[in-house]
């Protein structure tokens, strides 16, 4: 699998992440500030190109910590 490949699953697996947490949250207002966070999420996975390397790279350094944030976030939830 190639970088921009890689990237943009690991920008799916963080957008999944946040929909799980979503799914169980607590109230509303948590619910709509998971939406926010995960917005940025949807539109960078939507425009990002092959073309876009440094962001590729970022992306695939950055993720996996974001990542298991939102996971571990999750957890207790």
């Amino acid at each position: 699998m190639d970088a921009y490949e890689r990237a943009r699953a690991l920008l799916s697996a963080v957008i999944a992440a946040y929909s799980g947490r979503i799914h169980v949250a607590l109230t509303p207002e948590a619910a709509r500030a998971l939406r926010e966070e995960r917005a940025p999420l949807l539109s960078e996975r939507d425009t990002l190109t092959a073309d876009s390397q440094v962001r590729i790279a970022e992306i695939l350094r950055d993720m996996p910590a974001r990542l298991a944030a939102v996971r571990e976030a999750g957890a207790g939830e």
